[in-house]
């Protein structure tokens, strides 16, 4: 790791950023009825290192659009540090996307972070676009259960709560499937708003919004066929899907 990227200056950044994180949070104006959302992800190559995949859906979580940047990380995966590692690559992929879209969804946490500033919120302040935190396993927080009954799923069962502050960070949602998923603003939308899209975006049985579950399932998949051979960077760029970071 350079000096430039040792672990204690990449959490003093993310001190510095973090009250314009939290004093973005307000109100977006969307429009469920005509939605496009991105969604972000990466997965992890043996031959080629970080695949990031961005894929444009409506507001009926049908794909429009997808794209696809591969890279090798700067840094190892350090816990409260994912931005670093992944963001970069991220963005690449997204700057590939030529829809316009009104809300950013990332694999991986927003505010529920230990200096409020996950991935999510990283990329939402680098956009200035909305921008919502998905994650699979708590980072940050403490959980604290709704005395009511979910009766019919997707529905929020409990909050994560800012042990230091009493604030709420993310709502956790119990899917379809019966997993649960941690939503968190990253910036520039409340947590309610979040929410409210979040589910709306929960289609069938995916146990993601459906931005980041096409998000998760073009990663991997292409994740597994270059370590398999099936595809090379070269293929993938006559196809008019990648980017590759520098």
């Amino acid at each position: 790791m350079t000096p430039s990227l040792d672990k204690h200056n990449l959490v003093k950044i993310q001190k510095l950023i973090e009250k314009k994180a939290l004093e973005s949070l307000r109100p977006a104006s969307l429009d469920p009825g005509s939605l496009k959302a991105l969604g972000l992800d990466a997965a992890y190559s043996r031959r080629y290192g970080g695949v990031a995949a961005a894929v444009l859906v409506d507001h009926t979580g049908t794909p429009l659009e997808q794209a696809v940047a591969l890279g090798e990380p700067p840094i190892p995966y350090i816990p409260g540090l994912l931005a670093f590692r992944e963001a970069p690559l991220l963005y690449t992929a997204l700057q590939q996307i030529h829809g316009q879209y009104d809300v950013v969804f990332v694999d991986g946490h927003g505010i529920s972070h230990p200096r409020h500033t996950g991935i999510a919120t990283h990329i939402g302040l680098a956009l200035a676009k909305p921008t919502i935190g998905v994650a699979k396993k708590r980072l940050y927080g403490v959980e604290k259960p709704l005395h009511t009954r979910c009766e019919k799923k997707p529905c929020t069962e409990a909050l994560l709560v800012d042990p230091a502050t009493g604030d709420e960070l993310a709502a956790i949602i119990r899917v379809p499937t019966g997993s649960r998923i941690y939503v968190s603003p990253g910036a520039y939308i409340t947590l309610e708003q979040a929410v409210e899209v979040t589910t709306r975006l929960l289609r069938g049985r995916h146990p993601l919004p459906a931005p980041t579950y096409h998000a998760d399932k073009l990663s991997k998949r292409i994740a597994r066929a270059l370590d398999r051979g099936a595809l090379t960077p070269a293929m993938l760029k006559q196809k008019g899907l990648t980017a590759f970071t520098q």
